[in-house]
């Protein structure tokens, strides 16, 4: 028997493709009768419509494409798969698929060639995560497609964004540790991409003002990369404790780094937490399985995710490329064991 289409629904409905696939899609303005009618023949013959014919008839893909930079760290995708898998919901349940697709960027100086999915129009619109490189932004830009940046590095700019604010998830990071009873908190931090590096030190310098507390420049390191292994921050950790001075507390700009800096403990013959606390941002997956499980500032990712593809649809729907800028401060604590309590 010959695969039904589109076409031979509508005709045993007595309706148009058009209005077959706007009531398969849950689209609006289709009467309840029409609706049900075609709900009816459809369930009767046990129908799905293929995806290119869904295509041609809503003058859509029905795809979303996700942007990985290649040259990521591995820990780094973990924070990134969260993500994914949160999107992929949201998609799923508008119909939508998910497609991944990856090319290679370092800086704003470095050529890119975006993917052919993406220059052929094969997908609606587009997600990427953290710092893109600005030839990569203006490469989407001339496409004219709907292009989100999520979890943005960036100042703000020409394309639609939802920013992290980490000076404020920073800030409750040490406040727990203020709370616990540390006031000799050292930092490791990063130096790239520069407005998380300022943002999250920018926290961490506030709260010790707050409390007019000085501490040796030694502790403070930021030499690391996201796209470093956690030897960076490993290192770094080696440089504070040779400092001359020990703090009680290192708060981490990454769980990424905190990852390091307790091996660095570690390796040392001091152990985490009785001799010196370590805490991160993030709550990558990993976080609660090493040893201690890391004390760390959830971004609730799935919040994040959800706040993104409400964005990133609206422009599908309106059928316009926006550049609008919102931003993002859900933030709870994920107590842990790697810090302990001086009070």
């Amino acid at each position: 028997m010959p695969k039904l289409t589109i076409v031979d629904i509508a005709k045993i409905a007595g309706v148009s493709p058009s209005t077959v696939s706007l009531v398969m899609n849950k689209r609006p303005g289709i009467s309840e009768e029409t609706r049900r009618r075609v709900m009816d023949v459809v369930e009767r013959m046990n129908f799905a419509p293929s995806q290119s014919a869904r295509s041609q008839i809503l003058k859509s893909t029905q795809n979303i494409a996700v942007l990985f930079n290649m040259n990521n760290h591995p820990l780094e995708n973990l924070f990134q798969e969260s993500l994914n898998r949160h999107i992929l919901r949201y998609c799923t349940e508008r119909e939508f698929n998910l497609v991944f697709v990856a090319c290679s960027f370092e800086d704003d100086s470095s050529p890119v060639t975006l993917p052919n999915i993406l220059r052929s129009h094969g997908v609606d619109g587009v997600v990427s995560y953290g710092y893109v490189p600005i030839a990569v932004i203006t490469a989407l830009q001339e496409l004219e497609l709907p292009y989100l940046l999520l979890d943005s590095h960036q100042l703000p700019n020409h394309c639609m964004s939802l920013h992290v604010d980490y000076f404020v998830a920073a800030q409750l990071a040490m406040r727990h540790l203020m709370a616990q009873g540390h006031t000799q908190i050292a930092y490791i931090g990063g130096s790239f991409p520069p407005l998380w590096s300022q943002q999250i030190f920018e926290g961490y310098r506030s709260v010790l003002g707050e409390a007019g507390i000085v501490v040796p420049l030694g502790w403070i390191q930021m030499q690391s990369r996201d796209s470093d292994d956690d030897t960076s921050a490993f290192k770094q950790m080696q440089e504070i404790l040779h400092s001359g001075v020990m703090p009680t507390a290192v708060f981490c700009a990454a769980d990424i780094y905190a990852i390091g800096a307790i091996r660095a403990v570690k390796h040392a013959g001091l152990r985490v937490p009785e001799d010196i606390s370590i805490m991160g941002i993030d709550d990558i997956l990993i976080s609660s399985y090493i040893d201690p499980p890391l004390t760390t500032v959830r971004i609730d990712t799935n919040l994040l995710a959800m706040r993104g593809c409400e964005m990133l649809f609206d422009s599908i729907a309106a059928d316009e490329v926006r550049s609008s800028q919102e931003n993002f401060k859900d933030f709870t604590l994920s107590e842990r064991a790697s810090v302990r309590s001086l009070i």
